[in-house]
C-alpha cells in the first residue's frame, strides 16, 4: 500500500502509527449532571468494571490529507484510515487480526471442496441514508475495480478471481465472464483462478469494500469528494472536511453493529511539525500520536510509549524511465552513496531495522521460518562503500557521457513536507555530496501531489514507503510487476515477471521459493533501494482503549476505541 504506501509514503515513520484524525459530532454530549444511576452503569464497559467517559470523542493527527476515499481507486495509507473507517467489506479484521464468519457485512459463508468457489451470504444491513447493502453492491464495486476505464492501480488485487485479469487487460470484452455474481439480494457467488488460501483475509482489503453503486452513478466524478458526496457503511461517517486542516468523523446510527462502537466522534488534524503535535499531545489537545526520533529520550521509559511491529519498507525509488537513472551503474552508486546503518542509527534512532531485501519481516515463509529468513540477504553487495559508488557513479556518467555537473543540474530528490521529509531528505542528500560530490535538489512537496507525480513520472529519484496489504509475502513481491497499477518505478523485467506469475499459480513451496527468486532478480536490477523497516513508536494517553494496530493492511481499527472516564 503506497504512503504511498505507503502508501507510497508512508506520512513518516513516527507517523505511520495509525495516528491521525480531527473530529466533530452534531450529536451533543450527555450532561453529567443529568446522568442517572443507571445511565452510568451503562456506560460501565462489559466485564471489565471500567468507567467510559461522558464525551467518547478520540483526537488524533492524521498529518496528511486523504487523497481519495473511493475505495475503488484510493492506494494510500491515510485514505485507507478513513475509508476503513466508514465503509466495511465482507468482513472486518478483529482486534486480534483474525477474520471471522460474521466480521463484517457477511454474516455467512460456504467454500468448495476445490478452493475455487466462495458463497457468501451477506447479513441485513444498510447504508446511512437507510437503503440495504445487498451482493449486487459488491459485485458492481467488484468489477468497477477491475474496468480498465477505471484504471484502478489495485486491479491486480482482484487477478485471484476467475476471468478478473483477462478483464482488466481486455483480453476479454464481457464482463459477465468474471467470477463474481450476485445471485439473488444476500447471496454473492465468487469463482478463483486458483486455490488461494489468503482469499479471505484479502476481502478486508480496501479495495473490496463496496462503495454504493447508486452514490458513485449519482455524484460520478465528485464521488467521495466531501461528506455530503458519499454513503456509508461503516462504524462512522465523515461529518467535516476541511482540506489540509482536520477530518472529522461520527458514529453512524445506521451501522448494522452500532452498539458495539463506543466513540461518538473522531476528530483528526493534519499536523506534519514534530513539536506542534507533540505540544498537542502533552495539553490534551491529541490522545496519541508517533514519537519522533528527537522527543524518543524523553518517552521511551514512560507507561503510554509503545512500539510495535510492522511489515513495512522505506525505500530509494528510482524512476527506471529517466534518462539518468535508467543506468544501472547510477543507480548502483547511489546505492552504495547510502549508509543505511547510518541513517537508521543515527536519524531515526527509533528501533527501525536496516533492511536486507525488499520484503520485511513478520510475512510467512515455508519450512515454519517467516520469508526474510529463506530469503537471506539479498542486498549484502550494496553496503555503504564510498569507494565503490564512486566508481560507479564516474562509470555510469562516462556510459551516459555526460559530466557531474549535467548529472546535478537535471536529478533531484522527491520527498514530502514534514518535518521527518526534511530530516530524512537532508540526510540522505548529504550522504550522496559528501561520496558522490553532487547535492541535489531536495523538491518537498505534499503527499497528494507526490502520489500525482509519481503517476505521470515527474521525478528521478525519491524516498517511498511500501506497507503490506495482506499477510504474504505477494503482496511486496508482485508490486514491481511490469505495468503494475503500483509499480511507480517503472520497472519491467520478464524474468521478475515470470517468477512472479509461478509464484502466483504455484502452491507451497514452490510459490515461496519463485519469490525468493524474484527477490535476488530485483536486488539484481535494482529498481528500488530498500533503507529501512520501519518501527511503530507511538505514545497513547492511558485513558485511550481499544484502538486496534496491525503489520499489514489498513493498519489502524478506531471501531473498538473507547475513552475512559479520567
Amino acid at each position: 500500500m503506497k504512503t504511498k504506501k505507503w502508501i507510497t509514503l508512508f506520512l513518516a515513520v513516527v507517523m505511520v502509527l495509525s495516528l491521525g484524525l480531527a473530529g466533530c459530532t452534531k450529536d451533543t454530549p450527555t450532561d453529567p449532571a443529568q446522568t442517572t444511576q443507571d445511565d452510568q452503569q451503562q456506560q460501565t464497559t462489559e466485564n471489565t468494571g471500567e468507567v467510559l467517559a461522558d464525551e467518547q470523542v478520540l483526537r488524533i493527527n492524521l498529518a496528511q490529507d486523504p487523497p481519495d476515499l473511493d475505495p475503488q481507486t484510493t492506494t494510500d495509507q491515510v485514505s485507507f484510515w478513513i475509508v476503513n473507517s466508514v465503509y466495511e467489506g465482507l468482513v472486518r479484521q478483529l482486534p486480534d487480526g483474525s477474520i471471522q464468519k460474521g466480521s463484517g457485512l457477511a454474516e455467512d459463508w460456504e467454500i468448495s471442496e476445490d478452493g475455487l468457489t466462495y458463497t457468501f451470504k451477506i447479513r441485513n444491513a444498510n447504508w446511512s441514508d437507510g437503503t440495504p447493502v445487498t451482493a449486487h453492491d459488491f459485485e458492481y464495486a467488484w468489477k468497477r475495480s477491475i474496468d480498465p476505464e477505471v484504471a484502478a492501480e489495485y486491479a491486480y488485487q482482484f487477478y485471484h478471481i476467475k476471468n478478473a485479469e483477462a478483464y482488466n487487460t481486455k483480453e476479454i470484452t464481457d464482463v459477465n465472464e468474471v467470477g463474481v455474481k450476485a445471485l439473488d439480494e444476500k447471496t454473492l457467488q465468487v469463482e478463483l483462478e486458483r486455490p488461494t488460501p489468503f482469499f479471505l483475509s484479502l476481502t478486508s482489503f480496501i479495495s473490496y469494500i463496496p462503495a454504493q453503486k447508486a452514490a458513485v452513478e449519482k455524484f460520478g466524478e465528485e464521488f467521495a469528494s466531501a461528506p455530503d458526496k458519499m454513503v456509508y457503511s461503516g462504524p462512522f461517517m465523515v461529518d467535516e472536511w476541511t482540506r489540509e486542516q482536520k477530518l472529522i468523523m461520527v458514529k453512524n446510527p445506521n451501522y448494522w453493529d452500532a452498539e458495539a462502537v463506543k466513540l461518538e466522534r473522531i476528530e483528526g488534524d493534519m499536523i506534519t511539525d514534530n513539536n506542534t503535535r507533540i505540544n498537542l499531545y502533552e495539553t490534551g489537545e491529541l490522545d496519541t500520536t508517533g514519537v519522533p526520533s528527537e522527543f524518543m529520550e524523553k518517552y521511551k521509559d514512560t507507561p503510554e510509549f509503545e512500539s510495535l511491529a510492522q511489515a513495512s519498507t522505506w525505500f530509494l525509488q528510482f524512476n527506471m524511465e529517466d534518462k539518468y537513472f535508467s543506468n544501472i551503474n547510477i543507480r548502483k552508486a547511489f546505492a552504495l552513496a547510502t549508509d543505511k546503518k547510518s541513517y537508521v542509527d543515527n536519524v531515526l534512532n527509533d528501533g527501525s531495522i536496516v533492511a536486507e531485501g525488499f520484503t520485511p519481516g513478520l510475512l510467512p515463509g515455508k519450512d515454519g521460518k517467516e520469508f526474510v529468513e529463506n530469503r537471506g540477504n539479498v542486498l549484502s553487495e550494496y553496503e555503504f562503500d564510498a569507494a565503490k559508488a564512486k566508481e560507479y557513479f564516474e562509470k555510469g556518467l562516462s556510459e551516459l557521457g555526460i559530466t557531474k555537473e549535467q548529472f546535478q543540474e537535471h536529478a533531484f530528490l522527491l520527498t514530502g513536507d514534514s518535518t521527518w521529509w526534511n530530516r530524512t531528505g537532508q540526510a540522505i542528500q548529504q550522504m550522496w555530496k559528501d561520496t558522490l560530490g553532487v547535492e541535489l535538489r531536495i523538491e518537498a512537496v505534499s503527499f497528494a501531489l507526490r502520489l500525482e507525480r509519481y503517476n505521470n513520472k515527474d521525478y528521478t529519484v525519491s524516498i517511498a514507503g511500501w506497507l503490506g496489504d495482506y499477510n504474504d509475502p505477494m503482496t511486496y513481491m508482485d508490486w514491481p510487476v511490469t505495468d503494475g497499477g503500483n509499480n511507480d518505478t517503472y520497472y519491467s523485467n520478464p524474468e521478475f515477471d515470470a517468477l512472479i506469475k509461478k509464484a502466483t499459480i504455484g502452491q507451497g513451496d514452490e510459490r515461496i521459493d519463485a519469490m525468493v527468486e524474484a527477490e535476488k532478480v530485483l536486488a539484481k536490477d535494482l529498481p528500488l533501494f530498500p533503507i529501512f523497516h520501519d518501527a511503530r513508536v507511538f505514545i497513547q494517553k492511558s485513558y485511550v482503549k481499544g484502538i486496534a494496530r496491525f503489520p499489514v493492511g489498513c493498519d489502524t481499527e478506531w471501531k473498538w476505541a473507547y475513552i475512559l472516564k479520567h
